[in-house]
């Protein structure tokens, strides 16, 4: 969910809202393609990133190292203060007039279809075909998508991808995807298929991965994968934008390299001064320890002293991120608690609304970390009224 809400959001959210309670929906998702004349070949070349950390990262990279000779349309997800963020060209979000139009590509097409039986069309999978209906239709030279929520499971498996990006692959969504690695590593990889020409790949994957690419995974279906390109860099940020510039050079045969410094990454460690303070804010979608140990060397390098607001829902590994916060002064938060639960954290201390907690935080004048939840970070940069819209 993001922190604002828009009229034209309800076409994507509609089946969800009315039917929760069954199941995503293939045969729906397929109706979907057939109602926007889609088909699995894309007439662009595209590139689809996939993994459980670093895929926004990796995904704004590849589309800027494409972006610099040619229109790049880019499905990304989930958004932080606005829907509107998923969809962009050359960087920057669709105008709040495109989303409109957008909308209403969505409520016909949903509208053609038969009667909801067997399950509902997901939001991000709406998001990502009507997405790319829209920018094939304002004539993008390349593609590059991320995955919404899984990968065989998401609405990106309807398509074929020459590259696949690899960021890496843990522990996550295994409500959804599987529970174990093994499970989400088919899921996700399964959207290599026979017209995926390149692989490249975080070099830090769990066993299950290099079993999948090496083809020792049983019970799949013969497939002659590529070799794997490996991405190693100096930082987990340094590398997930390696992941994507490699990417993108499959496509070119242009190798760009794309630092840090070139792109504005909110929720990636970013920095802001909030209004009337003296005070900065470093705000960090990390979500398990590794992300979040990263996060506090930038705000140690960064900030110096600071105090840590962790909006940490039941689904992530709560016990083993606060391990990696102590002894630091950590004021627990929840967002999105009408679909995210936070019992866990409660048993560490009170769990403030996102509001409460920045007011107080802002009220105190102390340098800030806010670590968490996509979600979280989002509110948080539109508590901050950061600009997420632009990546360049």
């Amino acid at each position: 969910m993001v922190a604002t809400n828009d009229p034209h959001d309800e076409p994507f959210f509609r089946e969800w809202n009315a039917h929760k309670h069954l199941t995503r929906s293939r045969t729906r998702s397929t109706q979907l393609q057939q109602a926007l004349d889609l088909t699995r070949t894309l007439p662009v070349p595209a590139i689809l990133i996939v993994g459980s950390k670093g895929k926004g990262t990796a995904t704004a990279a590849a589309t800027s190292a494409l972006a610099k000779n040619a229109t790049v349309g880019t499905i990304t997800s989930p958004p932080l203060r606005h829907n509107r963020e998923r969809i962009r060209i050359n960087g920057r979000a669709i105008s709040h007039t495109e989303y409109a139009c957008i909308s209403e590509i969505a409520h016909n097409a949903i509208h053609s279809l038969p009667p909801v039986t067997d399950g509902y069309l997901p939001p991000s999978g709406i998001y990502t075909q009507v997405g790319i209906a829209y920018l094939l239709q304002q004539g993008v030279d390349y593609l590059v998508i991320e995955e919404g929520l899984g990968g065989l499971s998401d609405d990106v498996s309807l398509f074929d991808y020459p590259t696949v990006g690899i960021t890496q692959i843990f522990m996550e969504h295994g409500d959804i995807l599987g529970n174990s690695i093994r499970a989400i590593t088919r899921d996700l990889l399964g959207t290599i298929t026979p017209a995926t020409t390149n692989i490249v790949t975080h070099y830090n994957q769990p066993q299950e991965v290099w079993d999948y690419l090496e083809g020792r995974e049983p019970e799949l279906p013969e497939l002659e994968l590529p070799e794997p390109e490996l991405v190693h860099a100096s930082t987990m940020t340094a590398t997930n934008l390696e992941i994507g510039a490699r990417a993108a050079a499959t496509l070119t045969g242009r190798y760009v390299p794309i630092g840090e410094q070139e792109l504005i990454l909110p929720a990636r460690a970013s920095t802001h001064t909030p209004p009337q303070s003296d005070a900065l804010w470093m705000v960090d979608a990390g979500i398990n320890p590794e992300g979040i140990q990263h996060a506090l060397t930038r705000a140690t390098e960064e900030l110096g002293h600071f105090h840590v607001l962790a909006g940490l829902p039941d689904v992530k590994d709560v016990d083993a991120c606060l391990e990696v916060l102590e002894p630091l002064p950590v004021t627990f938060v929840g967002a999105g608690r009408d679909y995210l639960d936070y019992t866990h954290l409660a048993t560490y201390g009170p769990v403030l609304t996102v509001e409460g907690a920045c007011e107080q935080a802002l009220a105190s004048g102390k340098n800030i970390l806010a670590v968490g939840t996509m979600s979280f970070a989002g509110a948080v940069l539109e508590f901050l009224d950061a600009p997420t819209h632009f990546w360049w």
